[in-house]
């Protein structure tokens, strides 16, 4: 992707971790999602990874549901578990700390209903605190939270709305196909590390040019490209990791996957508020 400001499966920080957290464990879960017809191929395969990763966690280090909520937990066919689903991740008593290798997707079809199957291993470990509840919403071409969207045509815009119950210190990054991530808050123009933000009401960002703040348009030169964008919170003020600029005009600074991913581990185990949300992302080249 080509990023003009612009740019965009997953840590989830399912749990926020204890200072003193229990030892990393190697775990391995499998989901099968039956896709409903208004679901996106894009985001069924969000759910899909995300509910096998708190297959994994619950299985290891257990929940604070009834034994009956989780044997609804390995059911998703039914749509009446969606709210549930909405919520397990802050149910399970432990924490996602690092993918290995790459989710197994395997589509199929079951009795006329599209199916996803995600199967996928990596690093988790057992806490007992709660997080701070974050509403993220990544809006295509508008600003309200019915502008929602996983998938962009070349040229739309992107905004981003945040809410959170306490105060704390946010972070934007973006993950194109290269394994090179953009840094798109703070903006390019600011020397801080991270963006304040304060509890209670929907912050809205990418909005505007004016004085530090950037817009961003997302696109591509391919059939379809498939991005990660994360946004990073924390109730403690936190250093970003190095990057640099590339030199190019309007490019953002960038580092290296393997780069950012050494950070975000090292952040989780010394701070215990700090989470990460992953937004997949799909631009597809314009109609036009």
């Amino acid at each position: 992707m080509n990023p003009r400001p612009l740019i965009v499966a997953v840590i989830i920080a399912m749990m926020p971790l204890t200072l003193f957290s229990a030892k990393e464990k190697e775990v391995s879960g499998s989901y099968t999602y039956y896709i409903p017809y208004n679901v996106s191929r894009d985001k069924a395969e969000q759910i899909a990874l995300e509910r096998a990763m708190i297959q994994a966690i619950a299985e290891n280090f257990g929940t604070v549901l009834t034994q009956h909520s989780r044997t609804d937990m390995r059911s998703s066919k039914d749509e009446e578990y969606s709210d549930f689903w909405l919520s397990a991740s802050s149910l399970v008593k432990g924490e996602w700390i690092e993918t290995i290798g790459n989710p197994v997707f395997t589509p199929s079809i079951e009795n006329d209903t599209f199916v996803i199957r995600c199967e996928v291993r990596g690093k988790a470990r057992e806490v007992n605190t709660t997080k701070a509840e974050l509403r993220v919403k990544l809006l295509r071409n508008g600003v309200m939270d019915d502008d929602e969207a996983s998938t962009f045509e070349s040229g739309d815009n992107c905004y981003l709305a945040v809410t959170t119950p306490v105060k704390g210190a946010l972070a934007v990054y973006l993950e194109d196909e290269a394994e090179t991530l953009s840094c798109m808050l703070p903006y390019y123009s600011q020397t801080s590390t991270c963006v304040p933000i304060d509890p209670g009401r929907r912050h809205l960002y990418f909005t505007t040019n004016d004085g530090d703040q950037e817009k961003y348009t997302l696109y591509t030169d391919k059939e379809i490209e498939r991005n990660m964008i994360y946004v990073i919170f924390s109730q403690n003020e936190f250093i970003k990791p190095i990057d640099s600029s590339t030199g190019k005009p309007l490019s953002l600074k960038t580092l290296s996957s393997g780069d950012f991913q050494k950070w975000l581990k090292k952040s989780i185990a010394l701070d215990h508020t700090f989470q990460v949300i992953t937004i997949p992302v799909t631009i597809v080249c314009s109609s036009e």
